[in-house]
């Protein structure tokens, strides 16, 4: 348990920072969708404008990161990359496959990866 707690000031930054990208990748999406864009095409709009968000507020406000720019670029890229492709799949089968509201799918598909993402970032983008 103590190995945990030890990442909990570190992780609380890390939501904050995922929260602001989330308003601004969820906001963006809803943007899209009531311009009448396809939604999973809106999605991976909104996913570039929030890998750009998250990337910055996780490399200086929760890991705290001011050297290797591009190098931690890079690594966020692949990763985030990875979970934009992912997310458009598991929402493709929330809205097609399960008939989910589109919005609500989003936000389903938006918390799975901020639970994955911490420790990836942590042990792999931020190191």
């Amino acid at each position: 348990m103590k190995r945990i707690l030890r990442h909990l000031p570190q992780f609380s930054l890390y939501v904050l920072s995922g929260g602001t990208a989330a308003v601004v990748d969820f906001g963006s999406f809803a943007l899209l969708i009531r311009l009448d864009i396809w939604y999973v095409a809106a999605t991976v709009v909104s996913g570039i404008l929030g890998f750009f968000t998250t990337f910055l507020m996780n490399k200086y406000v929760a890991f705290k990161k001011k050297n290797d720019f591009m190098r931690h670029l890079l690594r966020f890229f692949v990763v985030d990359m990875a979970n934009i492709l992912v997310g458009a799949i598991v929402l493709y089968g929330l809205v097609d496959g399960l008939g989910m509201e589109k919005q609500v799918a989003k936000l389903l598909t938006m918390g799975m990866v901020v639970l994955w993402n911490f420790f990836i970032y942590k042990f792999f983008v931020y190191v």
